[in-house]
């Protein structure tokens, strides 16, 4: 076997670069073949761990979803770099008692909430129920330029009305896929 050093490969003539039948190019490393649009890294996975609880009507991490990323590219602003398409979901309860009220769910990185807005990326209201179960379920293009790096993503969870409210559950499963893809 022999091995070919190139730093540029380029066609003859038109625009296409043909491997035979039954060939194909071999990337060894994350990352190490991908074009402007292609998925260069795939991280996943599951969280059932106790669930958070609270009042608060701000965001609140729930630490129990956290995942970390390993992003392989620089900025997704410049060439050759990327950005993180996030999906996450988890169980979601209101407490008894949540007559008119709010549950708003959000996606955290690094602690730092990523919506930007009072009812996050959903809500489930209940107008006359004495407690309520749903999914909050998020798929969100991370806009912010990162570097290449480890980040932190969490779902959070706040009770608007102040009413009690809760995400993630022992018995009950949330999952994180979270794609690099390259600009």
């Amino acid at each position: 076997m022999s091995t070919l050093f190139v730093n540029n490969l380029n066609t003859a003539s038109g625009d296409t670069i043909t491997l035979p039948t039954g060939k194909k190019i071999l990337g060894v490393d994350a990352g190490s073949i991908g074009g402007k649009g292609n998925i260069v890294n795939v991280t996943f996975g599951t969280h059932n761990t106790t669930g958070l609880t609270t009042t608060s009507t701000s965001f609140v991490q729930y630490t129990g979803s956290n995942i970390t990323v390993t992003k392989l590219r620089g900025p997704g602003n410049v060439a050759g770099g990327s950005y993180l398409l996030v999906m996450g979901s988890a169980w979601i309860e209101f407490s008894s008692s949540a007559n008119s009220k709010h549950l708003s769910y959000s996606l955290m990185r690094d602690g730092t909430d990523l919506s930007g807005q009072s009812y996050g990326f959903g809500n489930l209201y209940s107008n006359s129920a004495d407690g309520y179960q749903s999914s909050a379920d998020i798929s969100f293009v991370d806009p912010a330029n990162l570097n290449a790096g480890n980040y932190v993503y969490s779902m959070a969870l706040a009770g608007n009305n102040a009413s009690t409210v809760q995400m993630g559950n022992g018995s009950r499963v949330g999952t994180w896929q979270i794609l690099e893809i390259a600009t």
